[in-house]
């Protein structure tokens, strides 16, 4: 059930019949030259979509939340069509969001992180969250937390990558600009941060190799991981957690 399509009255009558909401958070920014600038935001509201078609056939209902486009990339700032948002910026903006869903009653709130530059912001919007409302909140980074999975899928992960681009090939293969995907996987034995990093790091946007991506291998990605998160939910619901 995607919340912007209700009515309030609609969304009145549902808050007292839904427990949980899924939010899903991602970012605008350059993905090699093959890749959507929406990449991060298409793959987890494409979860979230999967995971309520498949609680709703268990008799479950989700609300689905409109997405949060914007996060925190200074990483990949320097690229064309890169979105940066402060990382205190962000914290605010999903502390508050999330506060609200909280106010209206959900006892699970869950934030489903399609970038990982949110990653920080979003422990600690969630915390202030939890402790101000008493509410339980998950945080899913869908690549980091179902790894194991992936790569059982894939023979490598990355920015740009083969999972990436695999997942975008099940979701919008017409964005997809295969003969443009090029890159390896490169890294640093620390954490370095400095303006320029990306072209190190991420030159031409990619951070692995992205040509062994099918979108056969997407669709087993988007399967795994939203069948996963329902079953998730399903054990907490059960067990009353979150009420």
């Amino acid at each position: 059930m995607h919340m912007e399509n209700l009515t309030w009255d609609e969304f009145e009558r549902i808050r007292k019949e839904i427990s949980t909401v899924i939010l899903p958070i991602g970012s605008v920014e350059a993905h090699g030259r093959h890749l959507p600038l929406g990449t991060d935001v298409f793959a987890p509201v494409e979860i979230a979509e999967r995971v309520e078609a498949k609680l709703k056939e268990m008799g479950i209902e989700l609300l689905v939340a409109p997405p949060i486009w914007y996060g925190h990339s200074f990483v990949l700032n320097l690229f064309p069509g890169t979105v940066n948002v402060r990382a205190d910026t962000l914290r605010r903006y999903i502390r508050d969001v999330a506060g609200e869903f909280a106010e209206e009653g959900f006892r699970r709130i869950i934030l489903l992180n399609g970038h990982g530059g949110n990653y920080h912001p979003l422990i600690e919007a969630a915390e202030e969250v939890a402790e101000r409302y008493n509410v339980e909140i998950w945080l899913i980074n869908w690549w980091i937390d179902f790894r194991e999975d992936i790569l059982s899928i894939c023979s490598s992960q990355g920015h740009a990558g083969e999972d990436e681009t695999s997942v975008i090939l099940a979701i919008k293969p017409e964005l997809v600009k295969m003969e443009k995907a090029k890159g390896r996987k490169r890294g640093s034995k620390v954490r370095v941060i400095r303006k320029n990093i990306a072209l190190e790091l991420f030159p031409d946007g990619v951070n692995d190799d992205p040509k062994g991506a099918t979108r056969e291998k997407g669709e087993a990605i988007l399967s795994v991981v939203s069948e996963k998160i329902a079953r998730l939910i399903v054990e907490a619901e059960k067990h009353g957690r979150g009420a």
